[in-house]
């Protein structure tokens, strides 16, 4: 059994949301977008990356033998992988084309972090710094490795953890929606255990709480919609100088 609930808010300093984000349960997709661009086009792109998305799983889902694979289908990858690169790929290819077409929305993009439950397995894929987590017997890990130019400095042992955080350029990303590019786009899967909760989040929330903080308000609260709230409000009283969204999504066996 899956639970699940979503939350996003405009943050104290924002006038506009330009974050997306799309619960579809019947498929149990979960999808979070952190658009880029000046005031309509970040919106813009990332409810286009998460709508185009969900139309592509629901499409590949629906058992159409004809179904067409835009960019070709790897047969070195599970069908469900296959699924979620190529509509990563198809929603990159949408903001792109509408970035050319219009003068105001040139230069738009969007961060990407996609959840695909099927049966115990969460199947995920992400591009940019909107993050995925686990929570298991009370350990918070993170699924997702940032696409930034701090975590590329970070893994190669430049900077401290607590240093990135403090980054001057620490939101400066290097992949994202929007960005013309044909590298592969990475796709990776957990099978899910009895009490296991999944976080997806933005950067206006991971910014401003520390792991041991989102731990912590994780363990609080069991019911999600709550959670999601909590965390939310958490941000917002650090300041809460971005748009705030989160996803949680609860596992039973």
């Amino acid at each position: 059994m899956i639970t699940s609930a979503a939350l996003s808010d405009v943050g104290r300093r924002r006038q506009t949301n330009q974050d997306a984000c799309l619960v579809n349960e019947d498929l149990h997709l979960y999808l979070l977008a952190d658009g880029m661009g000046g005031h309509a086009a970040g919106d813009m792109a990332s409810q286009i990356t998460v709508e185009t998305i969900n139309e592509f799983v629901e499409v590949a889902t629906g058992g159409d033998p004809r179904m067409n694979w835009p960019f070709g289908y790897d047969r070195r990858i599970p069908f469900e992988h296959n699924v979620l690169q190529t509509a990563c790929r198809m929603a990159n290819s949408r903001v792109c084309r509408q970035a050319e077409q219009s003068r105001d929305c040139a230069g738009m993009g969007s961060t990407i972090v996609s959840v695909w439950i099927l049966r115990e397995k969460a199947i995920y894929s992400h591009l940019g710094d909107s993050r995925l987590y686990l929570l298991r017997s009370g350990l918070l890990s993170q699924l997702t490795e940032d696409h930034s130019m701090v975590q590329q400095q970070l893994s190669l042992g430049v900077i401290t953890k607590e240093q990135a955080r403090r980054h001057a350029f620490k939101n400066v990303i290097t992949r994202a929606i929007g960005v013309p590019d044909n590298s592969p786009i990475p796709v990776g899967e957990v099978v899910l255990q009895e009490g296991d909760r999944l976080m997806l989040a933005c950067d206006g929330l991971t910014d401003q709480l520390t792991d041991p903080v989102i731990r912590w308000l994780l363990l609080q609260e069991s019911d999600p919609r709550k959670a999601c709230r909590n965390l939310v409000d958490a941000a917002n009283q650090t300041g809460g100088p971005d748009n705030i969204t989160v996803i949680l999504i609860d596992f039973r066996a």
